[in-house]
């Protein structure tokens, strides 16, 4: 398989850019449970590291740990190496992420280019299990495509059909009333987004078994994302919460983000296509709190009103013709 980097150029996808963006200020919110500068960050970097320089200098996060797969082509990614407190781990998640130390508080975004598999729930448990109170998790999957699976011969081969999906995930993992049209468009980021966070919650009943009343963990969704940059992504995240520490994850006020999100009713990252000089009159009239009245002729209505809700975490976007 192609190394995802080669194929995109992650630093000039304005729907991951919008998406990273709004991501980081909600972590900015954890500060209530700690000094978000003392956090750790465990990513996917590629070779653009987007994510950890933006985490990097926005929130003061210094101890990092990018987990890249692509062993053959470690030494480029040891040149793009942005900072050198960010530590690289070569390997595959399921090798790595065991040897981060969880007890640490820790924002986690695994951002898969693959659809759902049986590795992607795996490393989800690896995270749930461990996980310490205040720590922030975020996980993106393909949605372009639906699951896979490994062959008997090692390779992965894509899932037709719900008989198939409950053979390879189990009837646990198949939602209630599951059908073909679960496996189609935009309804395979919801269906994705819906397993992560089942996944969550059975680890989680777990490992609060031998755990006192206080000190159970539990998951408080925040954000509910999809979007096409190219392929359709789907993105899943919230904070693993102690339930003696309910009043700190409240004092957050993560529910005064505009994006946030505490059901699977996802917000759709829909780039207007707007000129720059339309975008300018529109943020004359910004910020508003009643976006579903704005009208700034000529633009069209429903570009407009995209570009509001979204103009604070959009790319700056600036063209030159010299004639």
């Amino acid at each position: 398989m192609t190394a995802s980097y080669r194929l995109i150029d992650y630093s000039i996808r304005p729907a991951k850019h919008a998406e990273r963006k709004m991501l980081c200020e909600g972590f900015r919110r954890l500060s209530k449970f700690g000094a978000v500068e003392h956090y750790q960050y465990v990513g996917f970097g590629a070779i653009w590291f987007a994510d950890f320089t933006l985490f990097h200098r926005a929130l003061g996060i210094n101890r990092m740990f990018c987990i890249e797969r692509e062993i053959a082509h470690r030494p480029r990614f040891e040149f793009n190496r942005p900072f050198g407190g960010i530590e690289l781990m070569f390997g595959h998640s399921a090798q790595e992420l065991p040897k981060i130390n969880w007890a640490n508080r820790t924002i986690c975004w695994l951002d898969y280019d693959d659809p759902m598999s049986l590795s992607v729930l795996a490393d989800v448990r690896t995270v749930a299990t461990a996980a310490s109170s205040g720590s922030a998790f975020v996980v993106s999957v393909q949605a372009q495509n639906k699951p896979s699976y490994e062959d008997g011969e090692g390779e992965l081969r894509e899932v037709e059909g719900v008989e198939r999906f409950r053979e390879v995930f189990g009837a646990a993992r198949s939602p209630e009333g599951l059908t073909e049209r679960n496996l189609t468009g935009w309804n395979i980021s919801k269906l994705y987004r819906d397993m992560i966070v089942a996944e969550i919650q059975e680890t989680l009943r777990t490992r609060n078994l031998g755990l006192p009343a206080g000190n159970r963990i539990r998951f408080h969704q925040i954000v509910s994302m999809e979007y096409a940059d190219g392929a359709k992504m789907a993105t899943i995240g919230g904070v693993f919460v102690e339930e003696g520490q309910e009043a700190t994850f409240r004092f957050c006020d993560f529910e005064g983000l505009p994006f946030y999100r505490a059901t699977n009713d996802a917000l759709r990252i829909d780039i207007p296509k707007l000129t720059p000089k339309e975008m300018r009159e529109i943020e004359k009239l910004l910020p508003t709190e009643n976006v579903d009245a704005l009208e700034c002729n000529p633009s069209p209505p429903s570009d407009a009103r995209s570009f509001a809700r979204l103009y604070r975490y959009l790319p700056s976007f600036a063209s030159f013709d010299p004639n």
